[in-house]
């Protein structure tokens, strides 16, 4: 196993996919900061990664609020001296939503959080990366993106279109300061997030066989692009679907 002995900030690291990342860094020797809006849940996490024999702390943070975020970089920075990777996974999960019927705060709300926010913690970290000439920024996008869906809103689509072009404007502008900046693009895990309807599970596994990859495929991918297998890695949008994207 190698190892990745650097300062993470891993967001939405209370439960699912950021959780699992978290974990995973943690047994590899990163130093973890875990922020959620739920602290208390993420200090639960953080709690029980330090009786394994890690090392990770919890922050409270709201995304979408720019003075929140700047708290956050503040208090990691201050606490473990830089922060040299950020996973940006806190979000909302996909939201149902039909174009006819989402009203302007449901628009808001899903771009504020799945998109804007992302942007407020990337900017947050981005002087320290700059002055230290190394930085390894990761985005959690959705495969939702290029299917769309009948119960799938617009705002979480556009939201999640959005980060990918983040990650290559970024990419392009951050290459030269050894930051490199990538994305990755989960279908349905099964067991994290907002679950698939039962009834559209039969017809799903019929066209997808390799089924429900929970969050350890999530997890791999990161390992890939942190550890020194990703050092010549930019600007990618690296599926991770289990098939239910092909061709991309």
């Amino acid at each position: 196993m190698t190892t990745f002995q650097r300062v993470a900030l891993v967001t939405g690291a209370a439960q699912g996919i950021g959780k699992a990342i978290a974990e995973s860094l943690a047994i590899r020797g990163a130093t973890v900061a875990l922020a959620d809006i739920d602290v208390e849940k993420a200090s639960q996490v953080s709690e029980s990664i330090a009786n394994d024999g890690g090392k990770a702390r919890a922050y409270h943070v709201d995304v979408a609020d720019q003075a929140s975020v700047t708290e956050l970089v503040d208090a990691v920075t201050r606490d473990f001296g830089s922060i040299d990777a950020l996973v940006n996974n806190g979000g909302l999960d996909a939201q149902p939503g039909r174009a006819l019927e989402i009203d302007g705060a449901h628009w808001n709300r899903l771009i504020d959080i799945d998109l804007t926010g992302q942007w407020w913690c990337t900017q947050a970290v981005l002087p320290g990366m700059v002055e230290r000439e190394y930085g390894r920024i990761i985005y959690v996008s959705s495969s939702s993106v290029y299917i769309g869906g009948q119960n799938i809103s617009p705002a979480y689509c556009a939201a999640k279109s959005g980060l990918i072009g983040l990650t290559v404007a970024l990419a392009t502008q951050m290459e030269q300061h050894n930051i490199l900046v990538n994305c990755l693009m989960p279908g349905p895990t099964g067991n994290t997030g907002t679950p698939m309807d039962p009834s559209d599970v039969p017809a799903y596994l019929h066209n997808h066989p390799l089924g429900f990859g929970g969050p350890q495929p999530l997890v791999d991918a990161t390992h890939y692009l942190l550890d020194s297998s990703g050092d010549w890695v930019s600007g990618a949008i690296l599926n991770v679907s289990g098939g239910r994207l092909r061709g991309r």
